[in-house]
């Protein structure tokens, strides 16, 4: 029996349909995964949890992650769905629910178990999988020593301090010795050795900290001008020249023909592509240390070093420093090289902030720490009794002004019982601050206004100073009286008399015309007439003024109105940092402008918001399709860069989402009005 080709799509759909319909639902589960079963001591590692079959997913707990730091990265949604036929057999794979990404650094070395994932998932809770981790500590080799170190030990709050990691790198052997060892990495076609500062990135500071200058100011002191030096941080730049072979990059700075020549190792230099890393090496000095057998070796010493400014007292650590990369270690008499894998660590750092003493405190110490200069004004100096007067005192020099108080100027020698002293007002920014008090003189004489002292600790001289403002002179004059006829009436400018006269005939003395005499009677319609127009005035100046409120207390319509303001700030700082390279901040901007908007012109909560509630409240919304499709590519772009992809989608999303806000933010409101 032949079958036509409309009869066998529509049995094949119904056999779909069937099979499909007997899928058993899947249960939801929690899945967990490490990038890297194996690391070193120092280093992190990508850890991904994902809520697999979970509709409402919420965030993990990895509350018992003791031997870990955890920092979580992003999220992304997962929805998947395929239909396979084997053998006449439909099986149907839908997958939905949430991947979580984060970093983990582990605290100790050896051999650590991540623990299971907790998720609560419709009121049950579910646990993941353990998972075991080797955590390796470095091996004891003395081709690359680092050290970490704070000068000074210990400061006080705003005085700086410097961090320094240094590099201690073997000499090259003989008769190479006084030739940079890591122009030899160029040499050896080995990738120039990888550092990792964590607090070289500003977001990786310890809180409390202010670095004198920007992680990005402070990399570009110590980029290398020819490519000799160390990786840092995974730094790269993506630039057309990555990508073509860099002849410059591999040539030995020995000349040809020597152990270092571009062809001692055979071969020609691999075509680059993709970002290129950025290379960073500060000026080396020379200098000599024991090795394990109590040898004298020379090293080239390699100085990381930036200055911070602590705010407040505490205990500060900067997380350990490591290095990965092959070093030349020696070679042999028919002119091979001996190539070694180095690891090496440098222990965390800490640095103490401690308070100021409390051994010769003076009573006039004002909470300021640093080195200051005082200035005093008083206007007007000349004033009489009960005259308001207004005293400011201005602090200025360098240092930390933020748990300064005022002086009590009633505790000053002179001031209590010569003036009225109301509280002080204060305005400044960073070591700048003014202290305004408003006087009164209480007595008459007074000639000046006694010095005020005011105390701060100095961190250099580590004592505290006491500052005067010096006396101001000032003329105080005896309170003006007034007389009986001054408080009764004042003379008005072109008035022929300045008293005023009392008839004893009466009130109508003066009134010689009986047309000056008016009905007096009070009519009460007139006033109720009054009344009224009043009142209806009242009511709808009361409407408005309610309306008014009501608008500016809307904190919904608010949000729409300035949503595609903000959507724009947020598209134009991405640019800033597409422009930069930056790719993974500007990705965050652009992802961060079209969640905010969505949010916003629907008013519902940013904070947590994901590419799958933006889907869903645009179709809660009734948006197009079309535009639809375009916010989920560009989302998907972005997430993309934010997890690691080197390539420039990020671009053309920034542009595309460029034009898309417009008709999005359009078809929101409209959305929202109907």
């Amino acid at each position: 029996m032949k079958t036509s080709p409309m009869m066998s799509l529509i049995l094949l759909g119904a056999l779909l349909s069937a099979g499909a319909a007997t899928a058993p639902a899947a249960e939801p589960e929690v899945l967990a995964e490490l990038a890297r079963n194996k690391i070193y001591e120092g280093e992190s590692v990508q850890y991904t949890v994902t809520l697999n079959h979970v509709r409402n997913p919420s965030t993990p707990d990895l509350s018992g992650f003791k031997d870990f730091k955890v920092a979580l990265l992003g999220n992304n949604p997962q929805n998947f769905s395929s239909t396979s036929i084997i053998n006449g057999r439909v099986t149907k794979v839908e997958r939905y629910g949430m991947q979580y990404v984060y970093r983990l650094t582990p605290t100790r070395a050896g051999r650590l178990t991540v623990p299971a994932p907790v998720a609560s998932v419709g009121g049950k809770v579910l646990k993941g999988p353990e998972l075991s981790l080797a955590v390796v500590a470095p091996e004891q080799q003395d081709v690359v020593l680092m050290e970490m170190t704070s000068e000074p030990e210990s400061v006080y709050p705003m005085q700086p301090f410097n961090v320094t990691l240094s590099v201690l790198v073997r000499d090259l052997p003989a008769p190479y010795a006084d030739n940079d060892p890591l122009a030899a990495q160029r040499a050896i076609r080995a990738e120039q050795p990888a550092l990792q500062i964590p607090w070289a990135a500003d977001d990786s500071i310890p809180k409390g900290l202010e670095p004198r200058r920007s992680g990005e100011r402070w990399c570009q002191t110590l980029q290398s001008p020819n490519g000799v030096g160390f990786s840092m941080n995974n730094l790269a730049v993506r630039d057309a020249m990555s990508m073509m072979l860099d002849d410059d990059f591999f040539r030995s700075p020995f000349g040809r023909g020597s152990l270092f020549d571009d062809d001692f190792f055979g071969g020609r230099s691999p075509l680059r592509r993709g970002p290129r890393m950025l290379i960073f090496e500060p000026r080396p000095t020379r200098v000599v240390r024991k090795d394990a057998r109590g040898n004298e070796v020379g090293y080239w010493q390699y100085d990381f070093t930036r200055k911070f400014t602590p705010k407040m007292i505490g205990r500060y650590t900067f997380a350990p420093a490591s290095l990965k990369g092959k070093f030349l270690t020696g070679v042999s008499s028919a002119g091979q090289g001996t190539i070694e894998d180095v690891y090496a660590i440098a222990p965390a750092l800490a640095v103490t902030v401690k308070d100021v003493p409390l051994q010769g405190r003076p009573d006039s110490y004002m909470g300021a720490v640093g080195a200051f200069q005082i200035d005093a004004a008083l206007t007007p100096q000349k004033a009489k009794v009960g005259d308001p007067m207004t005293l400011t005192l201005k602090m200025t020099g360098e240092g930390t002004l933020d748990n300064a108080s005022p002086p009590d100027l009633l505790k000053v020698p002179g001031i209590a019982d010569d003036f009225k002293v109301y509280d002080a007002t204060e305005e400044g920014i960073g070591p700048t601050r003014e202290f305004t008090y408003s006087l009164r003189p209480l007595k008459e004489g007074i000639e000046e206004f006694p010095a005020v002292s005011v105390s701060y600790f100095d961190v250099d001289r580590e004592e505290y100073v006491t500052l005067r403002t010096g006396a101001i002179p000032i003329e105080v004059g005896k309170a003006d009286k007034l007389s009986s006829h001054q408080i009764v009436a004042a003379r008005r400018v072109g008035s022929p008399g300045s008293n005023i006269e009392v008839k004893k005939e009466g009130i109508f003395a003066n009134v010689t015309d009986l047309s000056a005499v008016r009905d007096e009677t009070v009519r009460p319609v007139h006033w109720l007439i009054g009344l009224g127009g009043l009142a209806v005035a009242y009511l709808a100046l009361a409407g408005i003024v309610a309306l008014a409120r009501h608008r500016s207390s809307n904190v919904a319509r608010q949000r729409r109105q300035s949503g595609a303001s903000r959507a724009k700030t947020r598209l134009h700082n991405a640019r800033a940092e597409l422009k930069a390279n930056r790719l993974r901040e500007g990705a965050d901007h652009v992802r961060a402008a079209l969640i905010g908007l969505v949010a916003d012109m629907t008013d519902s909560p940013e904070a947590g918001m994901t590419p799958r509630d933006v889907e869903r409240r645009l179709e809660a919304s009734g948006v197009a399709d079309e535009l639809k499709q375009r916010v989920h590519g560009i989302l998907q772009a972005c997430d993309g860069a934010r997890y690691g992809a080197a390539d420039n989608g990020v671009v053309h999303a920034a542009k595309e989402a460029e034009g898309l806000l417009k008709p999005l933010a359009r078809q929101l409101k409209l959305r929202k009005r109907f």
